[in-house]
């Protein structure tokens, strides 16, 4: 029992100490000059970390005020999809940036597929910093019409936010962004 406990316990402290060191999204901007070989030796870290963690990259085009995300020691944690998950809601519930969380599985929208499983790159983890997203979960008989109306927001932005394809295709249990 008391096996398990300390089990228990040392299991906590070794999830607790990989969150805190997580940190916020470095950015280098890139200048006339600048190379993958060369951003690599200046960041400690290799052109081929570079690559991975800017999947949308040409290495030979680097274009100047290009935005390129600097590679950190990967923390990754895995999530199996649920029905009326997306990467906003994920973004939100595993505290990381939408655009990593997008980019850590090559993904070109907030679109997912129920049943799959996506990394969640908890090495950029936001802590309480990130901005709160009112949320609703749909309920038998909610449609986004009512849903649009009780928060005062557009039928346009619901679906915008929430990334959804047919105004008609909610299912009860969703969680959407309203605000």
């Amino acid at each position: 029992m008391k096996k398990a406990i300390f089990a228990i316990l040392f299991i906590l402290l070794v999830g607790v100490t990989m969150v805190a060191g997580a940190a916020e999204p470095q950015y280098h901007t890139i200048i006339t000059g600048d190379t993958l070989y060369g951003l690599a030796r200046k960041y400690d870290t290799t052109a081929l970390a570079f690559l991975d963690f800017n999947p949308d990259i040409t290495p030979d085009r680097l274009e100047v005020g290009q935005k390129l995300l600097v590679p950190v020691e990967p923390l990754w944690s895995y999530h199996v999809v649920q029905p009326g998950d997306n990467v906003r809601s994920l973004a939100k519930a595993y505290k990381v940036p939408e655009e990593l969380l997008r980019s850590a599985n090559r993904l070109n929208s907030n679109s997912l597929t129920a049943g799959e499983t996506i990394r969640i790159p908890i090495h950029f983890y936001l802590g309480d910093s990130a901005p709160e997203k009112l949320t609703h979960r749909v309920e038998i008989g909610d449609t986004l019409y009512k849903i649009a109306q009780h928060y005062k927001v557009s039928l346009s932005q619901l679906v915008e936010w929430n990334e959804i394809d047919h105004i008609d295709n909610i299912i009860a249990g969703q969680i959407l962004v309203v605000g």
